[in-house]
């Protein structure tokens, strides 16, 4: 189920994702393992968030203070949490969500945000409606090396490898997330960034707990100093260089029907959309560089005529709408993705801008050259 659809119903190195601003979690085998030097490492990471009390909602994570940069009267919230349980198989990894309530919204109305935590995959095309609304060019990465992103209605983290455990089971499993969906998303062209830090602060408290819960040690710190400035729509893009990539353009050097709106930043994804407040963007050119991230993408949907390259290990696909390539860089595997829903673009669409982008892509991660046939 889709967070929107939750809503609605509620209503040798360390990885790099995780190296930099927090240490590398590991799990603790045994109880008061975190002492000594090693405690004091992460608690001199552990900025603002080391000695707030504890909160009342979502786990204990969280209280009224945290919420108060998104609504009115936040004491009035009330907290539903399913316990965050680890699955014995190990093939799911850790569960729970929590439901926040209240009737405090922008409008005076109804007011509802889920917290998630759970395995990414693409069973039953989850993962496709996950990336839709989380993985969004509306969306800010955390910064550093952090794999997660945030914007004013929507925000990600994941749990970094080893923590609770080895995955075991399919290798075309995501990493385990924490993930935020407000209902109160605004409809501005332009992300909010007061709320959108407040969801990305949110996010790394609930992350901290759900983590230290676990038996795992490490901790992260206030990511909003590291956050880069928010995405906005590129009114100036040259249709020769569409989505900031000189040389891509539509057959024709025809200009888009609407601007762009991309992430600032490239990791762990970069993402430009048009149209992304329908629901489904009407366009996405996306890049996803986390290895982790990549491993979801497949089944059913990602099948078409195989695209080919003669000159870096890889294999895509192509349909109408559609076009896909795993290549192998030396940082592990990225995904290069061009998508239309065929609102406002031409059959014919995906296939001009694939090949370019995709090689222009790979030579801006240092993997290129990458050359594609197309069938």
């Amino acid at each position: 189920m889709s967070a929107e659809e939750e809503l609605t119903s509620e209503r040798g190195r360390a990885p790099r994702w995780w190296r930099g601003r927090v240490q590398q979690f590991v799990a603790v085998a045994v109880a008061g393992a975190l002492v000594g030097a090693a405690a004091m490492a992460w608690q001199q990471q552990a900025g603002p968030f080391a000695d707030e009390g504890e909160g009342r909602l979502c786990w204990g994570a969280l209280g009224p203070a945290d919420l108060a940069p998104l609504l009115r009267e936040p004491e009035g919230i009330e907290s539903a949490d399913v316990p965050v349980l680890s699955d014995d198989t190990g093939y799911d990894g850790p569960t729970g969500s929590c439901h926040l309530t209240g009737r405090d919204g922008m409008d005076g109305g109804g007011w509802a945000m889920t917290v998630r935590v759970h395995r990414l995959d693409n069973r039953f095309g989850s993962g496709g409606r996950w990336a839709d609304e989380f993985l969004a060019g509306r969306l800010t990465p955390l910064g550093g090396d952090l794999s997660g992103m945030a914007s004013d209605g929507r925000a990600w983290l994941a749990l970094p490898e080893g923590c609770p455990g080895p995955a075991v089971g399919d290798k075309t499993q995501g990493p385990t997330v924490v993930d935020i969906a407000d209902s109160l998303t605004p409809d501005e062209d332009q992300p909010d960034r007061r709320r959108r830090d407040a969801l990305a602060r949110m996010l790394v408290k609930v992350t901290n707990k759900v983590t230290a819960d676990l038996g795992c040690s490490g901790r992260i710190a206030d990511p909003v100093p590291h956050l880069a400035a928010n995405p906005r729509y590129d009114s100036h893009e040259r249709p020769d260089a569409l989505c900031g990539i000189k040389g891509l353009a539509l057959p024709g050097n025809r200009k888009p029907e609407s601007y762009p709106i991309r992430t600032s930043g490239t990791w762990p994804v970069r993402t430009c959309d048009r149209d992304p407040l329908l629901g489904s963007p009407s366009m996405r050119l996306m890049t996803v560089e986390d290895p982790r991230l990549v491993e979801m993408f497949y089944g059913p949907e990602y099948v078409g005529a195989p695209v080919e390259s003669g000159s870096r290990a890889g294999y895509g696909g192509i349909g109408p709408n559609q076009a896909w390539f795993r290549a192998k860089c030396e940082s592990g595997r990225v995904l290069f993705l061009v998508r239309s829903n065929g609102s406002g673009h031409r059959a014919g669409d995906v296939r001009a801008l694939f090949p370019k982008y995709a090689e222009a892509e790979a030579d801006r991660l240092g993997c290129g050259p990458l050359r594609l046939k197309l069938p």
